[in-house]
């Protein structure tokens, strides 16, 4: 099992998706590394961006077994939209935050998880926080997880 690889493979499943959608593709689907001051100052995101952070893993263990085979990992896609300082394009930003969660729970109900990699066994939603508005842009966090087999 490669935590590393598995969160890639949500990176690129679900870039995968949302371009193939009917909705607009999402502008930039990255892994999250940093804060969103960082995300604000990368030069490359203009409005809007989906990243995929993994939270924590916890293990069953069988009573016969010697270790556990499976792990059921948490994660969370972050989703930040602009906001413009129009009262029309603050309007737009909250439709296009729900696009873009909409978008994404969508992603983890019709793709089988096996074709984001052949550790992943489930990909289940578990929850989508509030909208937060903060300084020029939304943000939200869409709750997933999975159950990813531990060679």
């Amino acid at each position: 099992m490669d935590r590393n690889s598995i969160l890639s493979g949500y990176v690129t499943s679900f870039s995968s998706y949302s371009s193939s959608d009917a909705r607009p593709t999402a502008e930039k689907v990255l892994k999250f590394s940093g804060d969103n001051i960082d995300i604000r100052k990368r030069g490359d995101i203009k409005t809007e961006a989906v990243m995929f952070k993994l939270l924590n893993g916890s293990t069953e263990y069988q009573v016969d077994a010697e270790k556990p085979t499976e792990l059921n990992q948490n994660f969370q896609a972050k989703v930040y939209v602009d906001q413009p300082d129009s009262h029309s394009g603050k309007d737009v930003a909250y439709d296009r935050m729900l696009e873009l969660t909409d978008q994404l729970i969508d992603w983890a109900d019709t793709t089988a998880a096996t074709t984001i990699t052949t550790d992943v066994y489930t990909i289940t939603i578990t929850g989508v926080d509030t909208i937060d508005e903060e300084d020029g842009y939304l943000s939200t966090n869409v709750n997933f997880q999975s159950i990813i087999k531990i060679s």
